[in-house]
């Protein structure tokens, strides 16, 4: 007859990734969803609605105004983007001398020092430590008879 093993009780608790929301956390999340999506229906409705009104032959002169409009904002708002991105291709420039002449010089300093402390180490190991632990190791009657 086999023997079964009996199932060990002892297994290693694992603490969960996130810790459990709280209720008031709940409700303020799903608070939050709500408004969210009421706040996209409204945003849907109002943009289907401004198309009806739109394209009513009435209302053509207030569009063509509202499309003049538009069409400046865009390009004032391209013109932004613009200068942005320069300021943002400048700023990458100066990282980019700041590493080289800032960072690298003292990443390759700490590469120095810590090849002489691995010099040291070894220096300390071969001509201080080794020799003290063989005299160390070396028995009593040994010594007292040289």
């Amino acid at each position: 007859m086999a023997e079964q093993l009996a199932p060990t009780t002892e297994e290693t608790p694992t603490a969960p990734a996130t810790p459990p929301l709280s209720a008031k956390e709940l409700r303020r999340r799903r608070l939050i969803l709500s408004v969210s999506i009421a706040i996209l229906v409204a945003i849907l409705i109002g943009l289907i609605a401004g198309t009806i009104w739109a394209i009513q032959p009435d209302n053509q002169s207030i569009t063509r105004g509202l499309r003049d409009v538009a069409i400046i904002f865009l390009a004032f708002l391209a013109l932004w983007i613009g200068i942005m991105l320069i300021v943002l291709l400048y700023l990458v420039l100066m990282l980019t001398l700041l590493i080289r002449d800032e960072i690298k010089p003292l990443l390759e300093s700490i590469n120095e020092t810590m090849n002489t402390v691995r010099g040291t180490t070894v220096f300390m190991s071969e001509n201080v430590v080794e020799p003290t632990i063989k005299v160390a190791s070396t028995p009593f009657w040994r010594v007292a008879h040289l």
